[in-house]
């Protein structure tokens, strides 16, 4: 179990790649005790502001105050209210405050013997500064980033957009339009990149335990692919969950039909991405790169 002070392990990427399973997923084993905020945003900001409201709020907080449910959904499971109050509180006196690791690191205390840990997925491009304070202060934290293929991941946020009226889809026809979308979205740039955000955080903290995971190989092989992850974190992977290895609480989340148009963008302005990208994952990302035409 857990013996370190802070958070056992920090997700770093990338957005749109199954981190919401993640936080399922651990939630849900005996070993963890995970914050009531999926993303706590902490480390990316001068004055940060932990998110007990929208959506990135986790259901706790809602248990914890908020609208209260009648028939909890699957995910939705038993927590200890108190420890949910109680970091709450600490989450609400650090938000707005000057960025502090020690901060930061107390807001884990909740977790008592157990794991513990922080799944903000836009920390992908991490001030090198702060990395160095997570190098010097948390050595033995834990690195994981979940990868997928680009234009997938690409497409799945514009998706998103989308739905919450960001994305005019006209651009879809418009190449030149997408394309300078692409170009200046910051949803798009710094997070879309796998292998430039594992070069990121290689090059500024070499020393810390660093993975990465497959969104493909979580999609076709759920309950392997959580094994792994639980016992890389190091928790007891044969402990029974609470929740089945295929559970996804956003799989009836409309997406736009991708278009012809917006498919040629997409592929070409990410050709370099997908080949580089199976180069250095290998397994299912070798794929990458074969099904759009661009081996």
């Amino acid at each position: 179990m857990s013996e370190i002070d802070g958070p056992d392990f920090i997700c770093v990427g990338m957005p749109k790649t199954g981190t919401g399973w993640l936080y399922d997923q651990l939630q849900c084993h005996p070993d963890f005790w995970m914050p009531p905020v999926k993303e706590i945003l902490y480390l990316h900001r001068e004055r940060p502001h932990i998110p007990l409201e929208g959506g990135r709020g986790g259901f706790a907080l809602k248990k914890a105050g908020r609208r209260r449910r009648e028939e909890p959904k699957p995910h939705e499971l038993p927590r200890d209210e108190a420890l949910d109050r109680a970091f709450i509180e600490a989450a609400k006196a650090a938000s707005g405050q000057p960025m502090d690791l020690s901060r930061y690191i107390g807001l884990f205390r909740f977790k008592g013997a157990r794991l513990s840990g922080d799944i903000s997925p836009i920390y992908t491009e991490l001030d090198p500064a702060v990395i160095a304070q997570l190098k010097e202060r948390l050595p033995r934290t834990k690195l994981l980033m979940i990868a997928r293929d680009p234009v997938a991941r690409a497409w799945s946020r514009i998706s998103m957009a989308h739905r919450g009226g960001e994305f005019d889809e006209r651009t879809l026809s418009d190449a030149g339009a997408l394309r300078t979308y692409l170009e200046r979205s910051v949803r798009v740039q710094g997070k879309s990149f796998p292998t430039r955000i594992v070069a990121h955080w290689k090059t500024h903290a070499p020393e810390m335990a660093f993975r990465t995971f497959l969104f493909d190989d979580i999609s076709a092989e759920p309950e392997k692919t959580r094994r792994e992850i639980w016992s890389y974190l190091g928790a007891d992977p044969d402990k029974p969950a609470a929740l089945p290895a295929d559970y996804n609480r956003k799989s009836k989340a409309k997406k736009l039909e991708m278009t012809e148009t917006a498919r040629a963008v997409l592929v070409e302005y990410f050709a370099d991405e997908l080949k580089a990208s199976a180069a250095l994952f290998g397994g299912r990302a070798v794929e990458w790169p074969v099904k759009y035409g661009v081996a």
